[in-house]
């Protein structure tokens, strides 16, 4: 009889655990609080619980059990490896200890745990509702991190360099949290990397290094990973050390483990680890595409009691996955998937918003409107790849809708320019010149002119690009193509102003929204 699997979540990020379960012959049960769940038609049951609701999840295991037996419990992508351990305990399954799982889903209770065991990690106090800021963070240098103490995919998290500042910060990340606990911890300077690994019986197993690429302080927003990295060999083993010491002092000893570490001045420091893969798409499909390997096949087998059996590399590729953002508004429609995908090296597009939904610019790391993945030869080649993916994925906001306007307005440093024309003499002087003159209020909308469309002076030359990668000139071919403007000496300078600050403030859904929005 094959094994029966019980999947804590149903969606995007368990998409690999579903299929290679399948592949693999087992029976999977799978529950997700999302009744619409992208996976809900994969597992052979689909139970509709409420990740957070534990005793519901430990109910719905043993009534498994009972039905057919049960071999392992799992989950991916989640903030509920603490669950999958506590129902493991339960059961009597293999599995990551509840304490040690615990210790890596409560970030204060890790940093305690690696403060004890030498393992580098920054300052940083747990501050309540009703605590002395000032008392409890004067010993911990700034610039400082608040973040939830039980969260994932940065939501919360901010940076923050005046202490005025704390305690709106720390009400915010509050509410990201389960426990309605929130941290400060100093900030720690220097790039950013994840590991993925299992770990068999106390033995770690390597699955993953990859460079993440961190944008828009203050917060911390991913803008897209590659894989492998491009350390030296020096600092990859003084990273791959510091994450096993971490891993052991979180007494973490069967199961996966996925680590952020950042590399200092000084040396590799923990940002945080978690009792289960990654949920950045890394361990189910980057690392996968680059090598050949997948770690959730391993991963499941530990959760059953057999030995990881992870075979060496098939292949030696470099993998990038670029995540598409958006501003504020209504979606009216994104596509251009299909296009995409027909690119060559072009593995996966994920489109994350329908039209009718509300976007905004992201302040976390689960608010982005897609993601896309390429692989290529090397690093310039899979960085290409994947930038052109984005180049393809078209996203159109309802011009009736003014909060796109309100967004195009604003002159705040976050969310910022999709064009940051800063370091461009040329360009920042012609525009600036025409802001003085003119205060550009885009949300007032684009008058009504013969043939509906706009005449544009061509800006200065100017090499700087938006997310995506595409130059000023590139967005203005494109709304030329769509027969919203035309590039001419004799537009109302109002008109210019507006269209301007549009085009530089969201790009080319900015653009298009201004030319599309009638006053």
């Amino acid at each position: 009889m094959s094994e029966t699997l019980f999947l804590l979540g149903c969606g995007t990020m368990q998409l690999p655990a579903l299929k290679i379960a399948r592949d693999m012959g087992w029976y999977v049960a799978a529950a997700d609080g999302n009744p619409e769940a992208e996976g809900r038609n994969l597992p052979h049951q689909f139970l509709h619980i409420d990740l957070k609701d534990t005793p519901a999840l430990i109910a719905a295991a043993l009534k498994i059990r009972e039905s057919r037996g049960l071999d392992a419990v799992f989950t991916a992508g989640t903030d509920f490896s603490l669950a999958a351990a506590l129902i493991a305990e339960t059961l009597g399954l293999p599995g990551h200890s509840p304490r040690a799982a615990a210790r890596a889903t409560d970030k204060v209770l890790m940093r305690r745990r690696f403060r004890e065991k030498g393992v580098p990690s920054p300052d940083f106090a747990e501050i309540g509702p009703d605590d002395d800021i000032a008392a409890l963070c004067g010993d911990i240098p700034g610039p400082w991190v608040v973040k939830p103490v039980d969260s994932m995919g940065a939501r919360g998290v901010v940076k923050i360099e005046s202490r005025e500042l704390l305690a709106d910060a720390l009400e915010e990340a509050r509410g990201y949290s389960f426990s309605r606990r929130a941290l400060v911890e100093t900030l720690v300077e220097g790039p950013e990397y994840s590991l993925d690994a299992l770990v068999e019986d106390g033995r770690l197993i390597r699955c993953g290094l990859a460079d993440r690429h961190i944008f828009y302080p203050p917060c911390f927003i991913e803008m897209g990973h590659t894989i492998p990295s491009t350390l030296n060999q020096n600092d990859t083993d003084r990273i791959w050390n510091v994450f096993e010491m971490g891993i052991k002092a979180l007494g973490l000893t069967r199961g996966a483990a996925k680590g952020d570490i950042r590399l200092s001045p000084s040396g590799p420091v923990v940002g945080e680890i978690a009792a289960r893969l990654s949920g950045g798409y890394m361990s189910g499909w980057t690392y996968p595409y680059s090598s050949g390997i997948e770690p959730t096949r391993g991963a499941l087998r530990l959760a059953a009691g057999l030995s990881a059996s992870t075979p060496g590399p098939s292949k030696k590729l470099v993998c990038a996955e670029k995540a598409l953002i958006g501003i504020e508004g209504t979606v009216q429609h994104l596509d251009g998937r299909e296009e995409a995908l027909e690119l060559p090296g072009v593995k996966e597009v994920f489109l994350r918003y329908t039209p009718g939904m509300f976007l905004r610019f992201p302040r976390n790391n689960v608010e982005k409107a897609g993601n896309v993945i390429a692989v290529g030869v090397d690093f310039k080649e899979a960085e290409e790849r994947s930038m052109a993916a984005l180049r393809k994925l078209n996203l159109v906001l309802n011009p009736s809708d003014n909060r796109t306007g309100v967004f195009l307005d604003a002159s705040e440093p976050f969310p910022p320019d999709a064009f940051n024309i800063e370091n461009e003499v040329e360009l920042s002087s012609f525009l600036n010149n025409l802001w003085a003159a003119h205060a550009p209020r885009p949300s007032r909308g684009f008058p009504a002119v013969p043939n509906d469309k706009i005449f544009v002076p061509p800006p200065p030359p100017s090499s700087i690009t938006d997310y995506t990668g595409r130059s000023i000139a590139d967005v203005l071919d494109i709304l030329s193509s769509l027969g919203l403007l035309r590039l001419a000496e004799n537009s109302d300078a109002v008109v210019l102003s507006d269209f301007w600050k549009a085009l530089i403030k969201g790009g080319l859904p900015g653009g298009r929204w201004y030319l599309e929005h009638r006053s």
